[in-house]
């Protein structure tokens, strides 16, 4: 008897060793490893966080996507940096370590008008706007509501037009989501999403996997994530796609050849209905070029600035 018990109890501790109900809460204002680049700012009465690379250059605004923070362009600020440019990077509203309220709006067209809000009180205005993912999407909205913000635009493996949604969101509209994701909420989910998003999945390190779970174990980060995947709404963004068609922003189109996310497609048609844009596929690379290869989205960010682009890497 003793033995049929052990023999429950040792995969049953297991599992609750893993479960999302053991797993220690980040309370808000607290940051992990926090550096001078690291700051907060409240704005409409959440609390921002960002961080700033200063550099006497034009300044550059890195917007995350989807699940993400700042923590995705921790490798191409300091490049960007190095070669001139002022540099911020923003946590949005339910994300990274910023604020994450509940029964708050988190739908695309609320966070684009607080991302407005937040680069308003930084005094920010024509910047050269890099949005991955949602970010890229929330960029094309900001370059239609808010001209002034945006000089230039880099849109990164960006979302917007009607497409299947990726796993992860699509499990997040489910009924009880956000009690089943906090139940089973661990380091696996992580590893497992990042693998999803990056071509060369063997490249993924316990400091990437780690650095992702300790921001998505923040108070409230998870039921964030679901209220904003339950927000998405391709049929009001299609007006946005359509108002695109006449903006003259110069824009560079960066794609992961591989991404399983928002496919190349998608890319090829934002290059087709934007007028002044350009088009460069990264081969054997997935969702999140800035993390998968930094050194090469920064140069061609770089490049795409100071008007150097080899016409070679055009598709």
């Amino acid at each position: 008897m003793k033995r049929a018990i052990a023999a429950f109890l040792v995969p049953v501790c297991l599992l609750l060793a893993g479960c999302g109900l053991f797993v220690k809460r980040i309370p808000p204002g607290e940051i992990l490893h926090a550096t001078e680049k690291d700051h907060f700012i409240q704005v409409g009465g959440i609390h921002y966080h960002y961080t700033e690379y200063p550099g006497p250059g034009e300044t550059v605004f890195l917007l995350h996507g989807f699940g993400s923070s700042t923590y995705s362009w921790e490798k191409v600020a300091p490049l960007l940096q190095d070669d001139g440019f002022h540099v911020y990077a923003l946590d949005m509203k339910g994300f990274g370590w910023s604020d994450k309220p509940r029964g708050a709006d988190y739908s695309p067209f609320a966070l684009a008008e607080e991302v407005n809000a937040w680069m308003d009180a930084l005094g920010l205005r024509d910047v050269v706007f890099v949005g991955n993912s949602l970010g890229g999407a929330l960029a094309v909205v900001m370059s239609i509501l808010h001209p002034d913000k945006v000089g230039r635009m880099v849109l990164v493996d960006a979302g917007g037009y009607p497409m299947k949604l990726p796993t992860i969101v699509k499990a997040a509209r489910t009924p009880g989501a956000a009690f089943v994701t906090n139940l089973f909420y661990g380091r696996w989910m992580v590893s497992w999403n990042l693998k999803e998003v990056y071509h060369n999945d063997d490249w993924v390190t316990r400091e990437q996997i780690q650095a992702y779970h300790d921001r998505l174990r923040t108070q409230d980060a998870l039921d964030a994530m679901v209220a904003l995947a339950r927000a998405i709404d391709f049929n009001r963004f299609s007006d946005y796609v359509e108002r695109a068609k006449s903006l003259q922003v110069p824009t560079l189109i960066l794609w992961g050849e591989n991404d399983r996310w928002i496919p190349l497609e998608v890319g090829r048609w934002f290059h087709r209905d934007l007028p002044d844009s350009r088009l460069v596929v990264i081969p054997e690379c997935g969702h999140v070029p800035q993390e998968e290869y930094p050194g090469v989205t920064a140069q061609l960010i770089i490049d795409f600035i100071r008007g150097t682009l080899d016409p070679r890497n055009l598709s």
